[in-house]
C-alpha cells in the first residue's frame, strides 16, 4: 500500500512542471486569439456598409454569384475554428483544477513535518494555476460566444448565396433540357411542312392539265 502511495504521489508532483507549461502556452494562444478577435472586429466594421450592399444586390440578383468551393471551405474553417477555442475554454479551467490540486500534496507534507516555506509556496502555486486556469476559460469562453454569433450571421449569407447559385444552375439546367426536346419537334414539323407542301403541289399538277404538260415540257 505504501509503494502504491508513493507511485501515485511522484506521478502527481511529477505532472505539475508539465501543467504548469501547458497553462503558460494556453495563456498566450488565448492572448492571440483576442487579438484577432480585436483585428476582426475592426475589419468587419470597416467593411460593415459594403457587406449589406452586397447582401442588398445579392437579394436583387444584381451582382454576380459567389463560387461553390471558397464558400463551403471557408465554413469548414468557421467550424474548425470554434471547435479550437471551444476546446482550449474547457481545457483551461481542467488545467487549473489540476494545478491547484497538484501541490496540495506537498503542501501537506510540509505541514505535518512543520515547514511552513514549504507549505506557503505549493499553496501559492496552487492558488495561481487557478487563477490562470479560470482566466484562460473565461477567455476564450467569451471568444467563442463573440465568434460562433458572427459564424452565424455569414453561415446565413453564404447559405443563401448558395441556394441562389443553386437555383440558377437548376434554371440553366431546365432551359438547356427544354431546348433539348424542342429541338425533335421542331425537325418533325419542319419535315411535315415540307411533305404537305408537296403533297398540295403534286395535287395542283393534277388539277390543272396544262400545268402537267408544262412541267412534262
Amino acid at each position: 500500500m505504501n509503494l502504491l502511495t508513493n507511485v501515485f504521489y511522484l506521478i502527481s508532483t511529477a505532472l505539475l512542471i508539465p501543467v504548469m507549461l501547458v497553462l503558460l502556452v494556453s495563456l498566450v494562444q488565448v492572448v492571440s486569439m483576442l487579438g484577432q478577435l480585436l483585428r476582426e472586429y475592426l475589419l468587419r466594421s470597416r467593411h460593415a456598409g459594403s457587406l449589406d450592399s452586397y447582401c442588398r444586390a445579392l437579394m436583387h440578383n444584381t451582382r454576380p454569384l459567389p463560387n461553390l468551393q471558397p464558400a463551403a471551405d471557408a465554413q469548414i474553417a468557421w467550424r474548425d475554428e470554434v471547435k479550437r477555442i471551444t476546446g482550449l475554454a474547457r481545457r483551461g479551467p481542467a488545467l487549473g483544477l489540476m494545478g491547484t490540486l497538484i501541490p496540495l500534496g506537498p503542501a501537506l507534507v510540509g505541514l505535518a513535518a512543520g515547514n511552513l516555506q514549504m507549505m506557503s509556496e505549493n499553496l501559492v502555486i496552487a492558488f495561481a494555476t487557478t487563477v490562470v486556469g479560470l482566466l484562460i476559460g473565461t477567455m476564450a469562453g467569451a471568444i467563442v460566444g463573440v465568434k460562433k454569433r458572427w459564424y452565424r450571421t455569414d453561415a446565413a449569407l453564404v447559405e443563401f448565396a448558395l441556394a441562389r447559385v443553386l437555383e440558377r444552375i437548376h434554371s440553366q439546367q431546365h432551359a438547356t433540357n427544354h431546348a433539348a426536346r424542342q429541338l425533335p419537334h421542331e425537325r418533325v414539323n419542319r419535315h411535315a411542312v415540307a411533305s404537305s407542301g408537296g403533297n398540295h403541289h403534286s395535287k395542283a399538277v393534277e388539277a390543272h392539265p396544262e400545268a402537267q404538260t408544262a412541267e412534262a415540257h
